[in-house]
């Protein structure tokens, strides 16, 4: 059962299907820098998306934006990541513009696109809409409800216990990729050994006592840092107290025919 009531069970159709795409330009840009090679790709991959998901009454597409709130709350966000080279930052700006004008995509300023994604479920369970959350990033598993996988073609249920305990998992692992600090050595491994047996509301608490046990410091930021947004007042509240930074950002170009 969700905390605010609805029943959380698994679909065969789909009123809605959230999409993250900008799992799916990437891996079209570096298969292709080919303009025309690229609408091909990401028409194919959004076509078979659509048919996985039961053909849903629409398709929700969220994409990169201007600016994340995280990087107000923690400057090293993602700042180990290498340089593009220029070849692939155009090919990933003509993917991404291609996903906002054939796909209707909607660009997730101020935050990731796994949030809006995760703002639209939110959304759809208070409407009691059956959504499909569609994307490859392992952080949208915080998000209960249905998964399609378009890499692994695979269907996955995650009820709302099992969404919070991978949180608290990331809490004490950290994620390398995007920079977020952890307690040095605890991989996905040792961090379930060291939540077993423990209720929900208990979870939060046992990530702190091993921060504070490997003298790592306050897990806080990490928390924050790792958890996605869940209504459009969450986000407002914490735009208010950031300047959401205007980093990374992917310009328009004019697309060739």
């Amino acid at each position: 059962m969700y905390s605010d009531g609805f029943q959380i069970e698994r679909i065969t159709m789909a009123n809605l299907a959230l999409v993250d795409a900008d799992s799916i330009y990437f891996r079209v840009a570096y298969k292709t820098k080919k303009k025309n090679e690229i609408r091909k790709n990401i028409d194919i991959m959004m076509k078979e998306i659509e048919g996985q998901c039961f053909m849903p009454d629409e398709m929700k597409v969220a994409v990169k934006g201007i600016g994340n709130f995280r990087k107000d709350i923690y400057p090293d966000y993602k700042v180990n990541r290498k340089a593009l080279e220029p070849d692939m930052k155009e090919a990933l700006t003509y993917g991404h513009n291609y996903m906002i004008e054939k796909w209707n995509a909607v660009q997730a300023d101020g935050m990731e696109a796994d949030d809006l994604v995760s703002i639209w479920a939110y959304e759809a369970r208070e409407n009691e809409d059956a959504y499909v959350v569609v994307g490859i990033d392992k952080d949208l598993k915080q998000i209960p409800g249905n998964h399609y996988n378009f890499v692994k073609k695979e269907h996955v249920f995650i009820d709302d216990d099992e969404a919070y305990m991978l949180l608290m998992i990331q809490a004490l692992t950290g994620d390398t990729s995007d920079n977020i600090p952890g307690i040095k050595g605890v991989g996905p491994v040792k961090a379930k050994k060291l939540l077993a047996g423990r209720p929900k509301e208990r979870l939060w608490d046992r990530v702190k006592a091993a921060w504070r046990a490997n003298g790592t410091g306050d897990p806080s930021i990490s928390l924050r840092l790792l958890t996605m947004i869940k209504s459009w007042e969450e986000f407002n509240e914490i735009s208010n107290k950031t300047t959401v930074s205007k980093q990374d950002v992917l310009p328009k170009q004019e697309q060739d025919s």
